[in-house]
């Protein structure tokens, strides 16, 4: 049985899940690599190099290339940008990461479930948020957005003086005037979520530039850069990883819902964006980009994006790229000992129909950011044939 996307194998992940007595025991994942878009910006002055890989990042082209810029400027020694240029970053990158949220949350989710995709409602945003604006616009842009939030995603959980301490009153909250209650309601319904071994992988925290060059050193290894770790193990990153401390993800995290953990991390996500572009740069939450100088001639760059951390390494001979290394978010998400890997083995008989719905849905939870193909394969004793 195969999930087909809509596009050719070339640039799909493929996801192969081995199932043995109805279970499934292993998964596999091949990720097409981000080395050959590294490939194209050796040799181009940074100015081309940002544009080249803004027109091939196949996610968040805007973090891509705001990232590439500003570790080709610590590369170089260049100063810092000033703070009007870093409140301009993060408005930007805020906006890019609401835009990806809202396609999320507003079709993607709904349809997955079989629900009713809200198209007009995302378009309605889509076009404000593509649009270059000024800081009242954006102030606007924001305060529109947490509406949103407040009184058509998460309204139940606002009118609500006491929090939900069980599953059965959070149902009852995401069902009271949300747009996403029946989708949350459902992704409980399916049942918990947990690894088959017990036990998520770490989470990955949020570091500055500067602490990911003491951690990682002043250039990454092949290995890093294709299974990215942190202190030796696998890591997850992105919504969850950030809003993990929130008492509504606790409460699903602690009772082994960890998909709806994921998709409720997604609005509270989609919120602290639409609040960066009111307010950027406050105190309480660190900057969504930062750089640092690596060592001579090397910079490297922090993003944060939709689908999670963001890093790009450069080094810079003769004001132009002479190499370059990005670990995007998915890396971390699809490592074989990662989130998806260990969260796809099951621990209970299920239909091949069920786990690929299962599977399909833990896909779209992690967001790889390209089409991807689902197949499950029977292990039998005589080799593998597919399901």
């Amino acid at each position: 049985m195969q999930q087909q996307p809509s596009a050719d194998d070339e640039g799909v992940v493929r996801i192969t899940a081995h199932r043995r007595a109805n279970r499934i025991v292993r998964t596999t994942v091949a990720m097409p690599g981000a080395a050959a878009r590294s490939r194209l910006l050796i040799g181009l002055d940074p100015a081309a190099a940002i544009d080249t890989l803004a027109a091939h990042a196949t996610h968040s082209p805007r973090a891509h290339a705001l990232a590439l810029g500003q570790a080709c400027a610590a590369a170089m020694g260049d100063a810092p940008p000033d703070h009007a240029t870093l409140v301009a970053i993060e408005r930007e990158l805020a906006a890019e990461a609401a835009g990806t949220h809202l396609r999320r949350l507003l079709i993607e989710w709904p349809q997955a479930l079989g629900h009713d995709a809200r198209h007009s409602r995302y378009n309605e945003f889509h076009r404000r948020l593509r649009t270059k604006t000024d800081a009242a616009s954006f102030f606007e842009l924001g305060g529109d957005v947490l509406d949103l939030v407040a009184r058509e995603m998460l309204a139940g959980f606002f009118n609500r003086i006491r929090m939900p301490h069980n599953l059965a009153e959070f149902i009852e909250r995401a069902d009271t005037g949300s747009i996403l209650g029946a989708v949350l309601r459902d992704m409980i319904e399916l049942g918990p979520s947990q690894p088959s071994a017990g036990r998520g992988v770490a989470i990955l925290g949020t570091q500055t530039a500067a602490a990911w060059v003491a951690t990682i050193g002043a250039w990454p290894s092949d290995e890093f850069v294709a299974h990215p770790t942190f202190a030796g193990e696998p890591a997850e990153t992105g919504p969850l990883a950030r809003h993990a401390a929130s008492p509504l993800v606790r409460l699903l995290l602690d009772r082994g819902h960890r998909l709806s953990a994921r998709l409720f991390s997604k609005i509270i996500d989609l919120a602290d964006c639409a609040s960066r572009m009111r307010y950027p740069l406050t105190d309480e939450v660190p900057p969504l980009l930062d750089a640092a100088a690596a060592g001579p001639g090397v910079g490297m760059a922090r993003a944060s994006t939709a689908r999670g951390v963001l890093l790009c390494w450069v080094r810079m001979e003769a004001g132009r790229i002479a190499d370059c290394r990005i670990v995007p978010a998915a890396a971390w998400n699809f490592h074989p000992e990662g989130a998806f890997c260990r969260e796809a083995c099951s621990s209970i008989d299920e239909s091949p129909e069920a786990a690929m719905r299962r599977l399909s849905l833990l896909a779209l939870a992690l967001d790889p950011s390209l089409p991807y193909r689902i197949e499950l394969v029977e292990d039998t004793g005589k080799g593998r044939k597919r399901a």
